[in-house]
């Protein structure tokens, strides 16, 4: 995902979501949960005090390419390209690149994504409606994935819970 305030923050937020998630499942003993009360409640004032330093997202223009079959410039894509056609696969590459010269390449291939963005890469299952890619995810794998959830503009799709 791109290095912006917005996903950093996001990311974090995510993270505190999901400690409080995995915490209230925890099934301890009786003896232990006036312990276990007292830490989700901390955990809650944490995320609480992280929802109210979410920082505004930093606008871009982007220019979308969409291109059957198409080139990526980034090394490690133009591999796996290599690879689609030796096993005869077909793809479709999308570029974005921002105003500010950022490019993010997501490689789209019978529902699998790898995409490169911010200098990382993220692989997962690739939602052709929304138009997203679920990292980690694969349904024919049995995998949910991360719950990270990425546009492919390389910004990560992120709503603030109204529970907290």
């Amino acid at each position: 995902m791109l290095k912006t305030a917005w996903n950093e923050w996001s990311l974090k937020a995510l993270q505190l979501e999901t400690a409080l998630l995995a915490l209230e499942e925890i099934e301890l003993p009786d003896a232990m949960h006036a312990l276990q009360d007292g830490a989700q409640q901390k955990l809650l004032e944490l995320a609480r005090a992280w929802q109210k330093t979410q920082p505004a997202k930093e606008p871009r223009q982007w220019k979308r390419e969409e291109t059957a079959g198409g080139a990526p410039r980034d090394e490690e894509l133009a591999d796996l390209v290599k690879g689609f056609r030796e096993d005869g696969k077909t793809w479709t590459l999308l570029r974005f690149t921002s105003d500010r010269k950022e490019v993010v390449e997501t490689l789209v291939s019978q529902g699998r994504a790898c995409m490169v963005a911010g200098g990382e890469y993220y692989l997962g299952q690739w939602d052709a409606e929304q138009q997203v890619l679920e990292v980690g995810r694969d349904d024919e794998g049995g995998e949910p994935g991360t719950g990270l959830v990425l546009e492919p503009s390389g910004e990560l799709r992120y709503t603030p819970s109204s529970d907290l």
